[in-house]
This record gives structure tokens, C-alpha cells and sequence, in this order.
């Protein structure tokens, strides 16, 4: 065991360096050549992938917080007859809470963090809602269009996440989903507007994907057409 002739801590053998006054070491009596021995510690610092993820995480949310501070403390200070800074903070908001939000958790579950979102966008367009004064369209239409596309979103996750499905049948699956939202979707719009015809728009939408399911069912049955289309396009 040696120690710098500088500082005099104590030296690992392999240590080409003080660690703490970075004091070249010379040990004419070392058994290992210094180019062959190991460092006691890296080199370069390695930060988990959770961890930097966070980290990344927290630095969006500080771009997002500090224009939307300054953006209000302007606006009141500055005032124009009108809050517009309330546009600004409620848009960060909702883009922060979509694409930041999951990042800063350990584990982000797709139970929690979509009724999450989905709550985010309703207070987001009330916000608007209440500025603008509406006529009755948030909750008849959009609160309900906000509740089907997120429990659309879920089980398109859900599938996603489910092992021992095939692509075939997965894009079968979200196809038909897809379809009963085309659906909801319209019978929301006939309602909201009173329209009193059959939803045409919808049953063309469902007829496209069923016509799309059946193709992708007959992929995975046919053994040999699922060959092919692996061999002529990677997929």
C-alpha cells in the first residue's frame, strides 16, 4: 500500500494519479505495469436510465415553469383588459402534463396516467370554455368525446401491452376499437347538433375496417401469405 508523497492519502496500487490532488504516482516497485492495472473507480460517471430520464424530465418542467411565470407576472403587471397569459399557462400545462409528466415517474402505468391526462384536458378545455363563454358544448360534447378517446387510448395500450399477440390480430383488434369510436364519435356530434340521419360517416368507417380486419385475419391463417409478406417486407 503506498500514499501520495503530496497529500498522503492512501493509494490504490492501480492508481496512476491522487485521487485527491491528482499528484502523479511513481512506484519503481509496483508488480503491474500502470498501462495494465485497473482503475479502483471509473473513469466516467454512469447515471441509471431511470434516473436520467428524471433528470431530463425536471429540466423540461423548469422550460416550461419559468416562461410561464414570466408570462403571468407580465400580464399582470401589463394588463390589456384581459388575462392572456391564461392561454399560455393552460397550454404548457396540458403539453407538460402529456409528454413530461410520465417521464418523472418510476414506473408510469397506463391505469393511472391516462384518466390523468384525461382529466387535464377537461380542466384545459373548461378553461376555455369559461373565457369564452360556450353554450352547453362541454358538457354535452366535449367532456364526453374526452372520456371516449381516453378509454379508446386505454385498451389500444392495454393490447399493446399484452403478450402472445400477433401483429395481425393486434391491428384487428385496435381496427375494430377503432371502428366503435368512429361510432360514439358521431352519435355524440348527432346529438349535440340534433341530426336525425342514419351515421353514415361511422358505418363507412366500419365497413373500411372490418373489410381491413378480415385481411389481416386471413394473414395470420394463411401460413403461406404470412411468409411471403415476412420475406418481401420485414414485417
Amino acid at each position: 500500500m503506498s500514499y501520495c508523497v503530496n497529500c498522503g492519502v492512501e493509494l490504490d496500487d492501480s492508481a496512476k494519479k491522487c485521487a485527491l490532488c491528482s499528484t502523479p504516482v511513481i512506484n519503481p516497485n509496483a508488480l503491474i505495469a500502470p498501462e495494465e492495472a485497473v482503475d479502483p473507480f471509473p473513469v466516467r460517471m454512469v447515471i441509471p436510465a431511470g434516473v436520467r430520464r428524471r433528470y431530463a424530465a425536471f429540466i423540461a418542467s423548469m422550460v416550461f415553469l419559468i416562461p410561464n411565470i414570466v408570462c403571468l407576472v407580465i400580464n399582470l403587471i401589463f394588463n390589456f383588459g384581459y388575462l392572456w397569459a391564461t392561454y399560455i399557462n393552460a397550454t404548457s400545462v396540458i403539453i407538460w402534463l402529456l409528454f413530461v409528466f410520465p417521464f418523472l415517474l418510476k414506473k408510469p402505468k397506463s391505469y393511472y396516467i391516462i384518466p390523468i391526462d384525461a382529466v387535464g384536458v377537461i380542466l384545459y378545455t373548461a378553461v376555455f370554455y369559461s373565457v369564452q363563454r360556450g353554450e352547453g358544448w362541454l358538457f354535452k360534447l366535449a367532456i364526453p368525446l374526452i372520456l371516449v378517446v381516453a378509454a379508446f387510448a386505454f385498451s389500444v395500450v392495454e393490447c399493446i401491452k399484452r403478450k402472445g399477440l400477433d401483429w395481425p390480430l393486434l391491428v384487428t383488434l385496435i381496427l375494430l376499437q377503432f371502428s366503435v369510436v368512429s361510432f360514439a364519435v358521431e352519435l355524440l356530434f348527432r346529438y349535440y347538433y340534433s341530426i336525425k340521419m342514419l351515421p353514415v360517416v361511422s358505418i363507412v368507417i366500419f365497413a373500411c375496417c372490418v373489410a381491413l380486419a378480415a385481411f389481416f385475419i386471413s394473414v395470420k391463417r394463411n401460413k403461406r401469405l404470412r411468409a411471403w409478406l415476412l420475406r418481401k417486407f420485414f414485417i
